[in-house]
């Protein structure tokens, strides 16, 4: 289950955005760095689009992860899990695997996009918000915590949505990037949402009017469309819009969008009186995952 969740926003860097957020969260959750025992960065856009080394790498060292050895402990195991505005569910996927394992008790999962060029204001062409965010996730007993995660996704090779052009990038290319996103429809990934959303929500087994729905948005009109196709009021709908938090920056936070608009939904009330919170992320692919929270009991 879910120990912390941490945002971190205001900032340009995108290394320095998610282990700000790791730390915090794992201060939150009355722990230390020494104690996490795994580390998943799911952040996609990157500081100056280095490729090496694993970002994972980064924000484990600047977050105070694991440097230290000490004999008879297990190293903190760290890697990068890339799959778009998905990658949080896929991380939390690896981590219920992970915690199912004797020697493992908590994972940190970081996420974060920011432009290449590090700047924190926005940029033309650029439709993300940079944002870092990181969730505990620990052994936990009685019934809250993840359910199953559930995909669609559609057949072949998906369009490229986020890329440097390597015949134009001159001397630039550390510092630009282009993102079209006009490659999925909204129709497109709707489908996707609602199909693997229904599946998440029968298994979970609630009452409707106790369902918070945590979704991104990859289109203006996307969780007001989604909500309507799942039979869920508007009211039931949390993005990382919420007001208090959109104001940073136009534009959604990516890999980060879900734990925002966790931490949004909590701190305006908007988990009060609801059994179960729905994630669901749709992006390029198209593809959608969803997954059930049962929120625990206060």
């Amino acid at each position: 289950m879910m120990s912390s969740v941490a945002v971190e926003m205001g900032g340009g860097s995108s290394i320095e955005q998610a282990a700000a957020a790791a730390r915090r969260a794992i201060s939150e959750a009355g722990s230390t760095p020494e104690r996490i025992d795994a580390l998943i960065n799911t952040g996609v856009y990157r500081d100056s689009n280095m490729v090496e080394p694993a970002m994972s790498a980064l924000i484990q060292q600047q977050a105070g992860i694991g440097l230290e050895y000490r004999s008879g402990d297990v190293p903190c195991l760290s890697f990068d899990l890339m799959n778009g505005a998905c990658g949080v569910l896929n991380a939390i996927q690896v981590s219920q695997a992970l915690l199912a394992a004797p020697t493992v008790e908590r994972v940190v999962i970081v996420s974060g996009d920011a432009h290449p060029s590090k700047s924190p204001e926005p940029q033309p062409g650029f439709p993300i918000k940079p944002v870092g965010a990181a969730l505990m996730l620990e052994k936990g007993n009685g019934s809250a915590g993840f359910g199953a995660l559930h995909i669609s996704s559609t057949d072949g090779v998906p369009a490229a949505a986020g890329f440097v052009r390597l015949s134009e990038m001159g001397s630039s290319g550390r510092s630009t990037i282009t993102v079209d996103r006009s490659v999925n429809t909204t129709e497109e990934m709707l489908h996707h949402a609602v199909s693997a959303a229904s599946e998440a929500l029968e298994v979970a087994d609630s009452a409707i009017e106790r369902t918070v729905l945590l979704c991104n948005r990859p289109t203006p009109e996307f969780p007001a469309l989604l909500a309507g196709r799942l039979g869920l009021p508007v009211e039931a709908v949390c993005t990382d819009a919420i007001e208090g938090w959109a104001d940073h920056h136009t534009g959604d936070a990516h890999t980060s969008a879900l734990p925002t608009a966790y931490v949004a939904a909590r701190d305006a009330g908007r988990l009060d009186g609801a059994d179960v919170a729905l994630f669901v992320a749709a992006g390029a692919g198209p593809a959608a995952a969803a997954i059930a929270y049962r929120l625990p009991k206060v």
